[in-house]
């Protein structure tokens, strides 16, 4: 009896097993069918909220009507007292702007009065069109105001050989003058002091004034040169065999207006302002042909019967005593100029500008009404040291005018050396 209900037990496990494992098969599936159609009615419901929100912008602009906007707006009252709006520190108006020196020429949103933004709209076209460099070699200074500090010192010089066959050289002293010069952004003013007037009350017997303008594509420059104090004879023929004497002559006087401009080939990379004015960087060496224009006007006296009598002696029989050379040069000028820079501070510039043309005698010059040829050189050479907003340096420059007619010829030239600090902010 126990084996049967044995055997009995025995086969119902064995039934059980099998229909448990497919009811368990059986929820699973359930369950998986049961997530797949929640995550259906949740894409079913996503699509049918953007398909309603797309319906809903159609219908706004469906609705949308233009007349209904108003651009303008509503009138005040015709008996209503206009007042206009004071203008604040937190707004655009140029002079605030000023005050708290915070004012660019090219800052569009500047609030400027009607002539004053004529002014600047102009200012700002030149300054594109004529001073715009490569970032890669030429950058501004960033800052507007410069004032500067400089010892100005320059003297004039003749190489002269008579019809006598006698060579003379001859120059005056050096003439001294302490400066101070106050620039902002492209318009400077400034003023010079003779020292001469310190040791002497009369009038200095020397004149110099001198006027430039330099942007990226040209140079500009006019001066005015005077010498009525005589110079002093260094060579004079076999005098002192050859070597070098002073001897002091009053019988010298000198008159110089010029004006030299020219343009910069290579003007996008060079900058000849970052030598000479100080108002850019030049940040790698480059250099430029150069092309221009030189006018000179000059008046020359060379009186020899002033002359000291051991001086005279030496002078051979002859009917001409005075020399007068009276003449406007025109001539083309053509050269190069170079920036090296030794160091991210240190910039050396050299320019050289020979050039040729014809001169214009008048009757009451030496030769008479009668036209020569003209040749004449300028040469500049500038070191220039950059620290912080201070910049310190040297400059020099020689303007030479050479005649020649016969047997006699002269090469005049007035030389400058000059010595500068300066500071930008």
């Amino acid at each position: 009896m126990k084996m049967h209900l044995l055997k009995i037990l025995t086969l119902t496990i064995l039934w059980l097993i099998p229909s448990l494992a497919l009811n368990a098969q059986d929820r699973n599936q359930r369950i998986e069918e049961q997530l797949d159609s929640a995550s259906l009615q949740e894409s079913i419901d996503a699509s049918h909220i953007v398909t309603d929100v797309e319906h809903y912008g159609l219908d706004l602009l469906n609705g949308f009507k233009p007349d209904t906007l108003t651009t303008h707006a509503s009138l005040p009252p015709s008996d209503a007292q206009i007042r206009p709006l004071p203008y604040s520190r937190e707004q655009r108006w140029w002079w605030n702007l000023f005050k708290q020196g915070k004012l660019a020429m090219n800052d569009t949103t500047v609030i400027w009065p009607k002539f004053l933004k004529f002014c600047v709209d102009v200012y700002n076209w030149g300054d594109k069109t004529f001073n715009s460099y490569d970032p890669e070699y030429v950058i501004g200074t960033g800052k507007r105001w410069k004032v500067r500090l400089m010892s100005d010192n320059w003297l004039d010089t003749y190489a002269m050989r008579l019809p006598q066959g006698i060579n003379t050289n001859m120059s005056s002293d050096v003439y001294a003058n302490l400066g101070a010069y106050i620039q902002y952004m492209a318009v400077s003013v400034g003023s010079s002091y003779d020292i001469e007037k310190l040791f002497n009350k009369k009038e200095p017997s020397h004149k110099k004034y001198e006027f430039g303008f330099v942007c990226a594509l040209f140079n500009a420059e006019l001066y005015y040169h005077e010498n009525r104090g005589g110079v002093n004879i260094r060579k004079f023929g076999d005098l002192n065999d050859g070597k070098l004497i002073k001897e002091y002559f009053p019988g010298v006087s000198m008159y110089t207006l010029g004006f030299d401009a020219y343009y910069f080939f290579n003007n996008k990379k060079y900058s000849q302002g970052a030598a000479y004015n100080f108002a850019k960087y030049q940040l790698k060496s480059q250099g430029s042909f150069i092309l221009g224009l030189s006018i000179t006007n000059q008046k020359l006296t060379f009186d020899f019967s002033m002359l000291p009598d051991n001086l005279k002696e030496k002078l051979p029989e002859a009917d001409i005593t005075n020399y007068y050379f009276h003449y406007n040069s025109y001539a083309i000028m053509g050269g190069y100029g170079y920036n090296w820079v030794l160091a991210p501070k240190l910039l050396f510039n050299v320019t050289v500008l020979p050039s040729v043309g014809f001169s214009h005698y008048y009757e009451d010059s030496l030769e008479g009404n009668k036209y020569l040829i003209s040749l004449n050189i300028q040469g500049k050479l500038s070191l220039t040291y950059n620290l912080g907003n201070y910049y310190f340096g040297l400059m020099g420059n020689v303007k030479g005018h050479y005649y020649k007619q016969g047997q006699m010829s002269l090469f005049s030239s007035i030389e400058n050396f000059s010595a500068y600090v300066g500071l930008r902010f």
